[in-house]
């Protein structure tokens, strides 16, 4: 799977190899302009497609491709006999894109020696042709596009005064009539009849090629030929110019005669009919080869399944995994919590720990810990992934590594999801609308990030023991780090039994995870009000203000706001009993930094990241993990005055 990304007019040589290779290929087609789909993009190359000079091309690739591992076809290779000038440009600009792609590939081993690190060569393809043979005596046929150098000048020359007709196969390339003109002349003068077809059909081309009694390919200067891979195609024996390209080729395919004596050769040239086959080269061969490198191109998935005595759903569950078509390199981890009944062997890895209790989330970073991929995605033993799981989800962390993408995941007998998942969706734009709140649709069961950023995370709490919660407290800290958070409805699991509140009443159960949850996920939606915790949803910095008391009230008027530590460089002697009242903590939802003594009059539920102005002063800073809103928010907060008696705020006279 590839974008590919193809420039160019209809019917130039490059062009139409984009355009082959791409019918040949799964993936995308993106034609000229256009936001490019996450993922791999490739790019089939010749400066003056992509910009008036060639490192304004390359530039053109660079940076349309940005964000994007790059697949570079290359294609008109420089050569010095351009002329030193234009061969310096060319040159650099073509060597500065093979070393930015992440794949650059040449059509000849030749071509390779050109550049100043190894690249992979792919032939051009040798597309088979059905081309009636009916060669017309003392004809000479050169294929393809009309240009400088092509070598028709130099054949129309080779033939005069032989009675040899030239008959050029195509139209003249854009921006060339000039040369067609000039070829017409010298033909005329040299009493050569030349005829110019202009541009044919693909059938009317194979007609005409086999009309052609002595095939050449006459270039000047080789790089690499469609024309010569073209004649062999339609099992043709064709006479080509001597260099080190047609020197490799005649070494690959039969069908190839080097010429260093141009009027001995056709004038001793012998009729061969075409040697009728299918090519073992031809663009289904060609695509498969780049297929293979691209793979490379995707981030490789360790795919984690936590397993306890369920072989049969692990069977179900790894036979899916393996059913995807994920262009990239998979490898699949079992993470076995202390099972009676060993996983079966399904050429898995697996890590096994203790039987201390139902610990999900000590056995997901169990397997993570073994993952060698940069991609985690994490199926529960009885959650089976549909085909195309993995291709829906992954092109989200490629566009976006802070991603945390959960999948659809359809339960019971008829394979429906939760109505409270299908309402999430539907009103955070399948969490397009994420809010801070948004942890709570989350679920371990189908779950997809990069891997460095779940270590950065610090994976799933492993010191929560039984049922559920640990995807929650996962996607609270990762909205904390900066997560985006995605629904991919594309990315289909099946799970065969009710959803977990379907199947079980068990209040007791579910109580003991919120109690779990309160000690961890700070948002008041997590926890009580008016209960002390270690942490806090709110960590107040105050700083100690002049006048007398003013420190102690700004304070109280925190502490009695809600769910709140201060965080002070010596604390009051009125707080040493007070554990809410410190000088360093860990684990909060947001930052206040005070920089006036001011006390909240609204509900802590209402605070939101940004700079807190009364009238028109800044007076606190509203942060959090993701990074600070720089935008203005007016308050009406309480200022405190001092200096202050704290007796009569004691008392409340």
């Amino acid at each position: 799977m590839i974008c590919h990304l193809i420039v160019g007019p209809a019917g130039h040589g490059v062009t139409e190899y984009a355009r082959s290779l791409a019918a040949h290929s799964p993936g995308s087609v993106l034609v000229g302009s256009g936001p490019l789909p996450p993922g791999p993009v490739h790019v089939t190359f010749t400066d003056h497609l992509f910009g008036d000079s060639p490192d304004a091309a390359v530039d053109a690739v660079l940076a349309r491709c940005t964000g994007h591992s790059l697949s570079v076809s290359l294609h008109d290779i420089p050569q010095p006999a351009e002329g030193a000038e234009r061969f310096e440009r060319r040159a650099s600009a073509y060597r500065r894109l093979a070393a930015a792609a992440d794949l650059a590939v040449v059509n000849s081993a030749h071509e390779a020696a050109f550049f100043d690190v190894d690249l992979p060569v792919a032939p051009l393809p040798v597309p088979t042709i059905e081309s009636p043979y009916h060669p017309v005596t003392g004809t000479v046929g050169i294929l393809g596009f009309i240009y400088p150098g092509k070598g028709h000048d130099d054949l129309i020359r080779t033939v005069a005064s032989t009675g040899l007709r030239v008959r050029a196969l195509g139209g003249v390339s854009a921006g060339h009539d000039d040369w067609a003109r000039h070829l017409h002349e010298l033909a005329t003068s040299l009493d050569v009849d030349l005829e110019i077809t202009g541009w044919l059909s693909d059938e009317d081309l194979a007609l005409e090629m086999g009309g052609i009694e002595i095939p050449v390919c006459a270039h000047r200067h080789y790089s690499a030929s469609g024309s010569l891979m073209a004649w062999l195609g339609a099992g043709r024996q064709v006479l080509v110019s001597d260099s080190p390209y047609t020197r490799e080729m005649a070494q690959r395919w039969p069908g190839i005669e080097i010429v260093d004596d141009w009027p001995t050769a056709l004038r001793e040239f012998t009729p061969h009919p075409p040697t009728v086959g299918t090519s073992d080269w031809d663009w289904p061969q060609l695509a498969d080869t780049w297929q293979g490198w691209w793979r490379t191109l995707w981030p490789r998935v360790s795919v984690v399944i936590p397993y306890y005595d369920n072989p049969e759903g692990l069977r179900e569950v790894v036979a899916g995994v393996e059913k995807q078509d994920y262009p990239g390199e998979l490898e699949i981890i079992v993470a076995d919590d202390g099972s009676s009944v060993p996983p079966p062997d399904l050429g898995t890895i697996v890590v096994r720990q203790e039987d201390l209790g139902f610990r999900a989330a000590a056995a997901r970073n169990l397997g993570a810990a073994q993952a060698t991929g940069d991609v985690l995605t994490f199926f529960d033993g009885d959650t089976v992934p549909e085909p195309g799981y993995l291709t829906a989800v992954v092109p989200h962390v490629l566009a976006d590594t802070r991603s945390v993408i959960v999948g659809t995941r359809l339960t019971g007998p008829n394979r429906e999801e939760p109505a409270w998942l299908v309402d999430a969706w539907k009103h955070t734009g399948h969490l397009q609308h994420a809010d801070d709140s948004s942890w709570r649709f989350i679920i371990s069961a189908a779950l997809t990030c990069h891997r460095p950023f779940f270590e950065q995370i610090g994976g799933f709490d492993a010191s929560l023991i039984g049922y559920g919660g640990e995807d929650w407290d996962f996607g609270h800290r990762a909205w904390q780090h900066g997560a985006r958070f995605i629904h991919e409805p594309r990315a289909i699991a099946v799970h065969d039994e009710p959803d977990w509140g379907a199947r079980s009443a068990d209040a007791g159960e579910k109580n003991a995870e919120s109690v779990a949850l309160a000690h961890r996920i700070t948002h008041p939606l997590a926890r009580p009000a008016g209960v002390i915790f270690d942490t806090a949803d709110i960590a107040v910095h105050v700083p100690t203000f002049t006048d007398p008391g003013v420190t102690e009230a700004v304070i109280i008027g925190w502490l009695t706001a809600g769910d709140v530590h201060v965080l002070i460089d010596a604390v009051p002697d009125l707080f040493r009993a007070d554990p809410r009242v410190r000088t360093s903590t860990t684990g909060h939802r947001l930052s206040v930094e005070l920089t006036a003594p001011v006390i909240p009059d609204v509900p802590l539920s209402e605070l939101h990241p940004g700079r807190y102005v009364l009238d028109g002063r800044e007076v606190a800073v509203v942060s959090w993990g993701r990074g600070a809103d720089d935008g203005a928010i007016d308050c009406t907060w309480q200022e405190v005055s001092g200096p202050r008696r704290l007796e009569r705020d004691f008392a409340g006279w």
